[in-house]
């Protein structure tokens, strides 16, 4: 049998899994008081920067606009779970790190996102899973060139504005 769909529809059940893994979230950290984003993204902090990183580097890594880690980390600080450290050498440069409070309820974090992973992915056998990560990097391949090439016929555009 031969499966047909259109890229619409394709497109549509990625983000509908992205909006699944966020609620998800929600619901094993409701106590929490927080979104499914925000508890991800602590996650993410606490599994690759658990020392502190620039805001600037999440954004490069995560490919998400500036504008938008700005505000997730603001909502974060506000809730005692990230701080920021000025660079004594660039008061522009700041460093995002986690506050005792995200360290002492860390495990907690580290442990509900584990056993929702295990058991998201438990429906897919590893050659599967190792098939849908080379095709979510092509994906984001594909993204990373168009904006390139958005960003490159915008400055054509204004170069050559009369």
């Amino acid at each position: 049998m031969t499966e047909c769909f259109r890229t619409e529809e394709l497109l549509f059940m990625m983000k509908k899994i992205g909006l699944n893994l966020t609620a998800q979230m929600e619901l094993n950290l409701k106590n929490k008081n927080m979104t499914g984003v925000q508890a991800y993204f602590l996650v993410y902090i606490l599994r690759h920067h658990p020392d502190g990183t620039y805001l600037t580097e999440v954004c490069r890594e995560i490919g998400v606009s500036k504008a938008t880690v700005s505000a997730l980390i603001k909502k974060l600080r506000e809730k005692g779970y990230l701080y920021f450290l000025a660079d004594p050498e660039d008061v522009r440069k700041k460093k995002v790190l986690p506050t005792e409070k995200l360290m002492a309820e860390g495990k907690e974090f580290i442990q509900k996102a584990e056993r929702m992973e295990s058991e998201i992915c438990s429906v897919l056998d590893q050659k599967e899973q190792v098939q849908l990560w080379n095709l979510e990097r092509k994906l984001i391949r594909q993204f990373a060139g168009m904006e390139c090439s958005e960003n490159s016929e915008e400055n054509r555009q204004e170069v050559y504005q009369p």
